[in-house]
């Protein structure tokens, strides 16, 4: 007669790993008794004692038997999971602005969508670049949807939580660091921003002109190439009427809020800080300016409910004592459509793209002018100005030594 196994009674919430029949490994949890004494236990299976430990523990993570609240993240894991514990550990609370979280989580949307219901060890390369391939080849009404900058964000965005899945030891490898990973590139050719031609923008400040409060604030813009943010935010205590300085230290941001999913529930227009760390600086802008400011100061409050005080904002608008910068750009270009100027739509960055320009057209002027008046860090996002007018100089040399080449003789 064989001996019969002795089972060895365990506690609630005390698990047990063993080999299957099937070559399988399975994992059990005690969960206690029902109503009629009968045991509870779950059983998650897997091909490697791992594989069933992970989803066990992912099991009951889920289900609330372990008093950690964060999701577990492995191979198992859904991607829907692995993208919200992205969004919640790895993005929130890295102590970026409220815009650029809802910018991001937008950008991680197609991912989610494309993957969903898969486990996240089941994405390879190879699933990674036919990702990026639909992602280009993405069309609305016959046209392309995303743009080279889309598509680099994204991958920029889908790289960082991958590279942070491994450095946590959530998954053995990235599947974008690799030489097989390639580069998205985009079918759909976006129009660059470019500055305003002498003729175009002599016919759009005549045309807003003639609007109260709107005109001021597109003036001091291009005089001195502030973002719309910035010109925004600009308190009559931040200019310097005798030294002729325009101090800057604070623009217009959003505060949002956002429920778990990363889904913004609401937003309303604050005052924050510059866009960067370069971005607070002074300028010293055109006496022609500062005369203009001080006749507007006189003027703003019988066109419109823009204050005096040194702690009032400069710009106002006829319903309020300030802008939003949606606001802004929606007037901006409302009130432009119906001017005849032919600019049915203006992005306001234009004309800070366009003040700097003019500025790059001076023949001392520099990189380093250019960074100076912008507010740049990195002096690569200042030279494309300086680079451009080198190079249109240079063809213009071109056609010049061309002539008076046709003119030696030897």
């Amino acid at each position: 007669m064989s001996k019969s196994k002795k089972i060895v009674r365990r506690p609630n919430g005390e698990g047990s790993v063993y080999r299957m029949k099937d070559g399988r490994y399975g994992a059990a949890y005690s969960l206690g008794k029902d109503e009629g004494g009968k045991r509870l236990r779950h059983v998650e299976t897997g091909k490697t004692e791992q594989e069933a430990l992970d989803k066990m523990h992912l099991w009951l993570s889920k289900n609330g038997y372990l008093e950690e609240e964060k999701v577990v993240i492995n191979g198992q894991a859904t991607v829907e999971e692995f993208v919200e514990e992205f969004k919640k550990y790895g993005l929130k609370d890295s102590g970026i602005s409220d815009v650029t979280y809802d910018n991001y989580c937008n950008m991680l949307r197609p991912f989610a969508s494309a993957f969903t219901g898969w486990h996240i060890g089941e994405i390879d390369t190879d699933e990674i670049n036919k990702f990026f391939a639909r992602m280009s080849n993405e069309t609305v009404n016959g046209h392309y949807q995303y743009g080279q900058t889309s598509l680099k964000r994204t991958a920029y965005l889908v790289g960082r939580m991958f590279k942070r899945a491994v450095r946590k030891n959530y998954l053995p490898h990235n599947p974008m660091d690799n030489g097989e990973f390639k580069k998205p590139k985009a079918k759909k050719v976006s129009k660059e921003i470019t500055a305003l031609a002498a003729d175009e923008l002599s016919e759009i400040m005549s045309a807003l002109k003639q609007h109260d409060t709107i005109y001021p604030v597109v003036n001091v813009m291009i005089h001195t190439g502030m973002r719309t943010q910035e010109a925004l935010a600009l308190k009559w205590g931040d200019i310097d009427f005798e030294s002729a300085c325009i101090s800057i230290s604070r623009a217009l941001t959003k505060k949002m809020v956002f429920d778990e999913h990363g889904n913004r529930t609401s937003a309303e227009t604050v005052v924050g800080l510059p866009k960067t760390k370069a971005g607070t600086r002074e300028i010293l802008v055109p006496d022609s300016l500062i005369e203009y400011l001080m006749e507007w100061r006189k003027k703003a409050p019988t066109v419109s409910k823009t204050k005096t005080s040194d702690e009032d904002f400069v710009f106002g608008t006829v319903k309020g004592p300030s802008w939003t910068c949606d606001g802004f750009r929606t007037a901006l270009n409302r009130y432009l459509k119906k001017s005849g100027t032919g600019v049915d739509r203006l992005r306001p960055h234009r004309l800070r793209h366009t003040a700097a320009t003019l500025l790059s057209n001076q023949p001392d002027a520099t990189v380093f002018h250019v960074m100076q008046l912008l507010g740049h860090e990195d002096s690569r996002m200042a030279q494309k100005y300086v680079d451009k007018q080198r190079e249109e100089r240079a063809k213009k040399n071109k056609e010049m030594l061309e002539q008076i080449s046709k003119g030696l003789v030897f």
